[in-house]
């Protein structure tokens, strides 16, 4: 190993763990950084950290744009793109104040890292985003198989999602103690479970329909009777494999641990909406759909509130600008109906008897 490898290597473990202890990042978001840094890493060949210029910088961004995503050969999306030249910018920005690396790196050079206005402003717009409609997922719901364990589990995750909004990275850290049934909540605790920011609140269930909470009940007894699951068991636990009359490993129940990570969740939610001939949609669609819904109930600042609340989201203002997007047919819908209706009567008008 070269001492530029050794010495870049060095410096990226200790941004790694500044990120950790300083700023207090989530160890996913931990690595994603370090992913990104790798991608810099490859690209860069071994070459000095400290022979930072604009000009490498300039390459880099033009490498990214010729890079295809290793699974679909397609190329690197405007978000990819610049969610690693963000990260790659906040390592040498640290690195900008380190001991024998802040007089090598000037932070005009490590500006030309900065993604374009053009593709951030659309990573951050809050236009409409396809996304599964309330009478979808009880249609989902409703003709899921549910022969065997796995596939109890599987409509008992996606029932799960939708009538708590839950991300499936905090869904999968969920135990039984979690689940107030009687009460219609779960309780996210920050400490065990993985929330966003670590952040601790109550939900309770979403209207989507007693047949949806019934789904979840019977999902619960059957890992506390027939499993002898306890409180502080997995809500949802992994897949128990083991090798099948056929001399190949198969899934062979349901083992007593949680999932590693939220990519078989992730994967359980796309392939049940296809196997149903809807759209693969991702789990981080759940929320448009909660989103949608509110439309349904909430009539009052206060009803709009209690929904905003009941999402984790501290301010009503993230439910509406991240989820409350109007779909574009309805949108020309609301709009014909504006024009059809005219302007509405001043109420401040003084009406002449």
């Amino acid at each position: 190993m070269s001492k530029h490898t050794s010495d870049n290597l060095r410096i990226k473990r200790k941004h790694l763990v500044w990120l950790k202890d300083a700023k207090g990042l989530s160890q996913s978001s931990i690595d994603k950084a370090a992913a990104s840094i790798a991608t810099y890493d490859r690209w860069l060949k071994g070459k000095d950290y400290r022979a930072f210029h604009s000009e490498r910088a300039r390459a880099f961004k033009r490498h990214l744009q010729g890079l295809r995503n290793e699974r679909t050969g397609a190329p690197l999306s405007a978000a990819t793109i610049n969610g690693v030249l963000r990260d790659v910018m906040k390592l040498f920005d640290w690195m900008a104040d380190q001991p024998g690396y802040k007089s090598r790196i000037s932070r005009a050079d490590i500006a030309y890292l900065t993604p374009d206005r053009k593709s951030e402003q659309a990573r951050r717009s809050t236009l409409w985003k396809p996304h599964p409609s309330p009478e979808q997922v009880n249609h989902l719901l409703s003709i899921m198989p549910a022969e065997t364990v796995v596939q109890r589990r599987d409509r008992a995750l996606l029932a799960f999602l939708f009538l708590t909004g839950s991300r499936e990275g905090a869904a999968i850290t969920v135990r039984l103690r979690h689940v107030d049934l009687a009460n219609k909540c779960v309780q996210f605790d920050g400490r065990s479970v993985d929330t966003k920011f670590g952040k601790s609140f109550t939900t309770s269930f979403f209207p989507f329909g007693d047949d949806v909470e019934q789904i979840l009940r019977n999902w619960i007894r059957e890992l506390r009777q027939d499993h002898l699951f306890s409180d502080t068991d997995p809500l949802f636990p992994k897949t128990r494999v083991a090798v099948g009359p056929s001399r190949r490993f198969e899934a062979a129940g349901i083992a007593r641990e949680p999932w590693a990570g939220p990519s078989s969740a992730a994967r359980i939610f796309k392939q049940a909406f296809v196997n149903a001939g809807l759209p693969p949609f991702s789990p981080h669609r759940v929320r448009d759909t909660i989103a949608e819904l509110a439309k349904l109930h909430c009539k009052t600042p206060e009803d709009y509130k209690a929904w905003s609340q009941n999402m984790g989201h501290d301010d009503v203002m993230t439910t509406f600008s991240s989820y409350g997007s109007v779909s574009p047919g309805r949108q020309v819908e609301l709009m014909g109906r504006f024009r059809r209706r005219g302007p509405l009567p001043d109420e401040d008008a003084v009406i002449d008897e």
